[in-house]
């Protein structure tokens, strides 16, 4: 299963790291994780952010979901493995990424929503009728930016170029 949802990537890996930090090693209950990661510093500004976080967590193999609720796992991925997560585990993600791999020049975000064979769900379209494209692009936008977050591409002033 690929998960979804996309956050807005961070300014940095550390506030990666803070909202993983945030969820206790013991399990709790989904509305203390959600306070926990809105009451520090994480950039989680309310509880629906921080459900989408919780989600996102998830993906990366961070957190897990238990019976009881929510734990921290003790994992510390080095960027590289997040890029592999990414890639594994969320929509889209493995799909953005081969289109960069295979250009011959920077892709811009416009080159990237043409080329890129990525849609959102089914369930996810009929949801947003109006506002379909700018949902898809969001996401497009935001995948390019956890990869840039995690150094596996590199915005350049044409466009985004993988880099090795």
């Amino acid at each position: 299963m690929r998960f979804k949802w996309v956050p807005e990537p961070p300014g940095s890996i550390e506030a990666l790291d803070a909202a993983q930090r945030a969820i206790p090693l013991v399990p709790a209950r989904e509305a203390d994780c959600l306070r926990r990661l809105v009451d520090r510093e994480t950039g989680i500004d309310n509880r629906d952010n921080g459900r989408r976080w919780l989600t996102f967590l998830r993906a990366l193999g961070l957190i897990e979901r238990v019976a009881s609720g929510y734990r921290r796992r003790r994992a510390e991925p080095t960027a590289d493995e997040l890029v592999d997560r990414l890639l594994n585990d969320i929509y889209g993600a493995r799909e953005l990424y081969d289109v960069l791999a295979a250009a011959d020049r920077p892709l811009s975000l416009d080159d990237l929503d043409t080329r890129a064979a990525v849609d959102l769900p089914t369930w996810e379209r009929h949801h947003h009728v109006s506002d379909h494209e700018q949902v898809r692009r969001r996401r497009l936008r935001r995948l390019v930016g956890w990869f840039v977050l995690c150094d596996a591409v590199e915005e350049a002033a044409d466009g985004y170029v993988i880099t090795n």
